[in-house]
């Protein structure tokens, strides 16, 4: 008599987030499906649905995998210094493109469906707001910051500007913020 043993995955939902990421890299977020994590990790393709209620569902976790990346990457500049949060963030940006464009939304249906994506927004503000140590307005200040760094990314993510001329350029502009000496453009 043969057994018929019950697949099972070990971390399936940690595979099919691994498995949708690296599809996000390759293809974007409209190449993202279910269907496609499912079958780069091998199981049923009822699988998922135990983890995940749709592909926005599963981008999602993505896109919260990274926002912890990049808190972790601005954790690690230390309290107050605004230009190396400027190139932690820019640096992740620009690294990580497509994940960085999903962490803003880009390919999520209906965003207003995930307040969990809008919480991590928040918690990346918030650790942009601890490193700026004894500010007057730590958080303004971080809005501002997280305004000018987001703007630079996308701009060099979509090709109109130069990533070299933007790392002068968030130079410029995060000594600027900093109340330090702006150096002359050029």
């Amino acid at each position: 008599m043969i057994v018929k043993r019950a697949y099972h995955h070990g971390d399936l939902r940690r595979a099919l987030v691994l498995a949708a990421r690296e599809v996000l890299v390759e293809r974007g977020p409209e190449g993202v499906s279910l269907r496609g994590a499912v079958a780069k990790v091998g199981a049923s393709t009822a699988a998922p649905y135990r983890h995940f209620r749709d592909k926005d569902a599963l981008l999602v976790a993505v896109a919260l995998e990274g926002h912890a990346e990049l808190q972790d990457a601005l954790r690690g500049c230390g309290t107050g210094t605004v230009t190396a949060l400027g190139h932690s963030y820019l640096g992740f940006a620009l690294e990580n493109p497509a994940l960085y464009r999903l962490m803003a939304g880009a390919g999520i249906g209906d965003r207003a469906a995930h307040p969990e994506l809008a919480e991590a927004h928040r918690e990346t503000c918030a650790v942009l707001a601890d490193r700026m140590g004894d500010r007057i307005d730590p958080g303004g200040f971080a809005t501002t910051l997280w305004c000018l760094l987001h703007g630079l990314a996308t701009l060099v993510i979509d090709g109109h500007v130069a990533r070299g001329s933007a790392i002068a350029e968030a130079e410029r502009s995060l000594a600027f913020l900093a109340g330090g000496v702006v150096p002359p453009a050029g």
